[in-house]
């Protein structure tokens, strides 16, 4: 999956320009362990969208630089995330997307949205599939940042 191997690309990076960071290191900043950190960095293992933006808050940089989505290193002040649900519903409104269009053109289920109405977390996988098809980027789309 290219998300896993720009993340992976852009982590190591990351972790070398804060000063050859280890692992272990950036996992106690962000509450997980060394190993899941290697994992993520390896590519062997996918990582949350709760884990993506603990690393992008500490890193003080875009999603959209993590997942590889721009080459452009904006510094990010880390605030806090509404919930999913009405963030997505609000950008949709402003994008003029429906729920209907979604599904229809995207590997989307309808479920992901009730599920998200029930409190779920998306995947980083599904919020950057939602983010290329509204057009907008990731820390917008989840509220992390404003246009």
């Amino acid at each position: 999956m290219e998300i896993i191997s720009n993340v992976s690309e852009r982590l190591t990076e990351l972790m070398f320009y804060h000063g050859d960071m280890r692992s272990e290191a950036l996992a106690r900043e962000i509450g997980v362990t060394g190993v899941t950190v290697r994992g993520w960095m390896n590519g062997s293992q996918e990582i949350s969208l709760k884990h993506a933006v603990a690393v992008a808050d500490f890193f003080r940089c875009p999603l959209d630089f993590l997942t590889g989505r721009t080459e452009k290193f904006t510094e990010v002040v880390p605030r806090e995330l509404p919930p999913f649900y009405p963030q997505i519903r609000k950008v949709m409104r402003e994008t003029g997307v429906t729920r209907y269009a979604v599904v229809k053109n995207t590997p989307l289920r309808d479920s992901f949205f009730t599920n998200w109405a029930k409190g779920d977390e998306p995947r980083l996988y599904t919020v950057c599939t939602l983010a290329n098809y509204l057009g907008v980027p990731l820390d917008y789309l989840i509220g992390r940042a404003e246009l």
